[in-house]
């Protein structure tokens, strides 16, 4: 498959920011969130009597000029790692045009090819300090269909900001009335005064090789698995602990394989968590900002092979989190508090003896009722993440499954993605249906 690049031009909002508006300081969580780009891209199949490509390119640039409008900081550029100039510089907005037809293409659509939708490298340094805080490229398939690639810096947005953006922007797009968003003030997790905060690293992976795989768990392979690892301690575990836990116990089984010089010998897991609805007292929805937390899992032998075992470990990790864990996000010494457990989880995650996971779970965020005038996206995906030892969870069209991509050491992903068990409940790249 081959892109063409059309067009690039520079979308500004519809209306000016007010210049009290200028300046707008981003909290402690969001200094503290990787330098780089957070992506999505939305594949719409080409229906009957749907607008022509030009229609609903322009239908995109009009009702994003006016998301800008409402949502600002996006429109604006990052400093420091400290405040957002919101300077009305615009989003990039590009066109592209692919040599293929969308079927063809979701047959095995690989993390290279997918990385071709995106206007920009996830890893992009400049998404922490100068670079645009939004940008969008869209682009035709020989069929019709469409891909609808959006990266995001991760300087002011999450999984959840993602999904209030995208639907402020379509309701914009049908002529709706958006909800007005609610930007997370610095004062809400405020950063130490006088105390500059370092970007941090964007390649979690160092110089080790890595490679991902995208692994489809359908609902009915789901329930299987539930009543697999059901415990009298977690009777009813969720879809996102029983896909988490196995993913966690094969690449643990990949990580300790015999034929390795060096193995680890304990594993943790650490899962984010969304604040909004946690925080006393709750934030809005409708939210805008880096409002994520995370709880790592008591450390395990890394041979660890007992399904039930780990699922305990993720439910007994939430618990701890929303009693006490939660306790780190509030008050005004806040800072020393998330310090103590970054502290904490950053020595594990060194060590070369602990195998040290982080999953992400983009569920529920409603990615696949999008709808800008030409029906709703036929599939949804990050492409990947190549941080190592990274799991992302999104949802599948019907909702009842887990799209997840994993990523791993090469040498270990070679083992990972054939492990049996996995396979009993995964199916690894599969043809995309829309």
């Amino acid at each position: 498959m081959e892109l063409q690049i059309l067009t690039k031009e520079i979308i500004k909002p519809s209306s000016p920011t007010p210049s009290h508006l200028h300046r707008f300081n981003i909290s402690l969580l969001d200094q503290l969130s990787t330098a780089g780009y957070v992506p999505v891209i939305l594949f719409f199949p080409n229906s009957n009597g749907a607008p022509s490509f030009h229609e609903r390119s322009h239908r995109l640039k009009k009702s994003l000029a006016e998301t800008l409008t409402r949502f600002y900081p996006l429109a604006g550029r990052p400093r420091q790692n400290s405040y957002i100039d919101c300077n009305d510089d615009g989003a990039e907005y590009v066109e592209a045009r692919a040599n293929c037809v969308l079927s063809d293409f979701l047959k095995e659509p690989t993390p290279d090819l997918l990385a071709q939708f995106l206007p920009i490298k996830t890893e992009a340094p400049e998404a922490a300090d100068g670079g645009r805080m939004l940008l969008v490229q869209v682009t035709l398939f020989e069929c019709g269909g469409m891909a609808m690639g959006i990266s995001f810096s991760h300087k002011l947005v999450d999984a959840s900001s993602i999904s209030v953006i995208l639907k402020c922007w379509s309701a914009a797009a049908l002529g709706s009335d958006p909800v007005e968003p609610e930007f997370l003030q610095a004062s809400l997790v405020p950063p130490p005064e006088g105390i500059p905060i370092a970007v941090p690293p964007t390649d979690l992976g160092g110089k080790v090789k890595c490679s991902s795989r995208r692994l489809v768990f359908n609902g009915q392979e789901i329930t299987v698995l539930k009543s697999k690892a059901a415990t009298d301690i977690t009777p009813n575990p969720t879809r996102v602990e029983v896909v988490t836990a196995l993913i966690w116990k094969c690449a643990m089984k990949a990580a300790t394989q015999e034929t390795k010089p060096f193995s680890p010998n304990l594993s943790v897991m650490s899962q984010t968590v969304n604040l909004r609805k946690r925080l006393t007292p709750p934030s809005p929805d409708y939210s805008i900002g880096n409002l994520v937390g995370n709880f790592v899992t008591d450390p395990i032998p890394a041979s660890e092979k007992d399904l039930k075992g780990l699922v305990e470990l993720l439910r007994d990790g939430v618990k701890e989190f929303n009693k006490n864990g939660i306790r780190r996000y509030e008050g005004k010494d806040c800072f020393a508090k998330i310090l103590e457990g970054l502290q904490q989880g950053g020595g594990l995650f060194m060590r070369d003896d602990v195998a040290f996971y982080i999953c992400s779970s983009w569920t529920r965020f409603g990615l696949y009722e999008m709808d800008f005038g030409w029906g709703k996206p036929g599939w949804v995906s990050i492409g990947s993440i190549m941080f190592l030892n990274f799991v992302v969870l999104m949802d599948t069209k019907d909702g009842e499954g887990i799209e997840a991509w994993v990523t791993l050491k090469e040498d270990e992903m070679a083992s990972f993605q054939n492990d049996d068990e996995l396979l009993s409940f995964a199916s690894v790249n599969p043809r995309v249906l829309i």
